[in-house]
């Protein structure tokens, strides 16, 4: 099991793979543009100098601006609260940060025209449903780096990596098919985007991997921000067999969570602290810790490694882990599971998107 405790080495490693394929390709691709002088947001002490960072500078980043764009709110215990706390460790390498949260796609561009206009020079896109609007406006501010969450863009300026949504579900199907007693299990997820789409696709395959006789029901709420639709899906879920529950759909998996403590059946969480709505019935979060892969890029970035590939994070990287179990779990289905994540990391199990 991965432990809370060993991300920071994991974090060094990926580092470490930006510089190793940087190196490969024989490039190096580096931001040469510095944030103008503006005025600061409040709260924020950093000053507004306008020198490029240079890697000896203690601290590092102290002269860079960043900005993360979130489609949802930093509370939902998931996507976008490991997103926050990824621009926490970037804010604790020096750099000025700030963040809007709740963005939807359509107003991204004008979120990244204020920051770009403000003088941040490294912009954060969290979400794929930014992607073209991110790709179109990243044209008008060449001097500005700006990293896409799940793209699959790559510019001179922008810099993608994906986050193996497919590997968080395939553990959290194998883990409800060795609980279920019912041989049904549910999985909700949210807005049906191609990471939540991969995760459906990885809990169904992680589930016929244990056993291919539980029957796996699946469905979409539709949007992120909507707790009580979750809850009534999951509680309908629960009505037609389903004895565990697990949920990707940011916000919204709290409803499910809720529904699983209120119907008396196991919850599997997607986040840290999704247990405190299910605290007899949350058996595990399989987190999916994109703080990890923020921090590794703006690393990345500091030293000027950044290979143009998308580089995926996942199990390998670990920014999918397994959490501490909240409820007691016999020893053989943690092994089980255990030895299923060794499999995801080590690439000897392969998912299946076609």
């Amino acid at each position: 099991m991965r432990k809370l405790r060993k991300l920071g080495l994991l974090a060094l490693a990926l580092v470490m793979l930006f510089t190793l394929v940087a190196a490969c390709n024989g490039e190096t691709a580096k931001t040469t543009a510095s944030a103008p002088q503006s005025e600061k947001p409040a709260g924020t002490d950093a000053p507004a100098d306008t020198d490029a960072p240079e890697k000896t500078d203690p601290p590092a980043g102290a002269k860079n601006k960043v900005a993360l764009i979130l489609e949802g709110a930093i509370s939902d215990m998931s996507w976008n609260a490991t997103a926050y706390e990824g621009l926490k460790k970037i804010e604790a390498l020096g750099a000025e940060v700030h963040y809007t949260e709740n963005t939807p796609a359509s107003a991204g561009g004008d979120a990244i025209r204020t920051f770009a206009d403000d003088g941040y020079n490294v912009i954060f896109l969290s979400s794929n449903s930014y992607q073209d609007v991110g790709a179109e406006v990243a044209k008008e501010y060449p001097d500005v780096q700006f990293f896409m969450i799940n793209s699959t863009v790559t510019e001179p300026n922008v810099r993608s990596f994906a986050i193996q949504d497919a590997e968080q579900g395939y553990l959290m199907g194998a883990l409800a098919a060795l609980l279920t007693k019912s041989n049904k299990v549910g999985f909700i997820g949210g807005l049906p985007i191609n990471p939540i789409i991969n995760g459906g696709k990885g809990f169904a395959q992680g589930a016929a991997y244990v056993n291919e006789d539980v029957e796996v029901l699946s469905e979409n709420t539709g949007n992120f921000d909507d707790v009580a639709k979750a809850k009534e899906l999951a509680r309908a879920f629960v009505g037609r067999g389903a004895d565990v529950l697990a949920p990707m759909a940011n916000q919204a998996s709290l409803g499910v969570m809720e529904a699983a403590e209120e119907e008396g059946v196991k919850g599997i969480g997607s986040g840290l602290n999704q247990e405190t709505v299910a605290k007899t019935q949350a058996v595990v979060a399989i987190v999916k810790d994109t703080s990890i892969a923020y921090e590794a890029a703006y690393k990345a970035f500091l030293e000027g490694n950044m290979p143009e590939e998308v580089l995926p994070m996942g199990a390998a990287q670990g920014v999918v882990y397994i959490g501490d179990y909240y409820i007691e779990v016999p020893d053989e289905v943690k092994a089980e599971l255990e030895a299923i994540y060794e499999k995801l990391a080590s690439g000897e199990i392969k998912i299946d998107l076609d």
